[in-house]
């Protein structure tokens, strides 16, 4: 054929679903009811997609100290990742949305007692408001696999 190779032609879009897990909403009993209508969180395709924490406990009660909040956003991660048997050496990614960036260190230094070595990529934006008269909340991405 003069040098010209046929080319296999493969039907993309069957191949991508096959590929597809079942994505499949992910609840906690340890958190607080949903003030809005999502899910605490998602897993897809290999990944836990948890929504935008802030530091409310069980009761839907907002911790009344920026230090305070950032530890009950943690324990609310930590409770979904452990109910899916992951730990935060699952975290692969971390958006940190914060109302003052004067609490920047005060997030910074909490935050680096949650990972033993390992830090997720991670973004943090400056924000006007949060639900729930919150000063931070925060996102996270974690990978299932083990």
């Amino acid at each position: 054929m003069n040098g010209i190779k046929k080319l296999k032609i493969i039907d993309l879009p069957a191949k991508i679903h096959m590929q597809m897990e079942k994505i499949e909403p992910v609840r906690s009993a340890k958190l607080a009811a949903s003030p809005g209508p999502f899910s605490a969180g998602v897993k897809a395709n290999g990944f836990l997609f948890l929504s935008g924490q802030v530091g409310i406990d069980e009761s839907g009660k907002l911790a009344d100290d920026f230090d305070l909040e950032v530890r009950q956003i943690f324990k609310n991660i930590d409770a979904v990742l452990s109910e899916q048997q992951l730990t935060f050496d699952n975290i692969v990614s971390v958006t940190v949305y914060l109302k003052d960036m004067q609490n920047f260190k005060r997030l910074n230094d909490i935050y680096t007692t949650y990972f033993d070595g390992y830090y997720p990529s991670r973004t943090c934006i400056a924000v006007l408001e949060l639900p729930l008269k919150a000063n931070v909340e925060m996102t996270i991405t974690a990978s299932t696999h083990n």
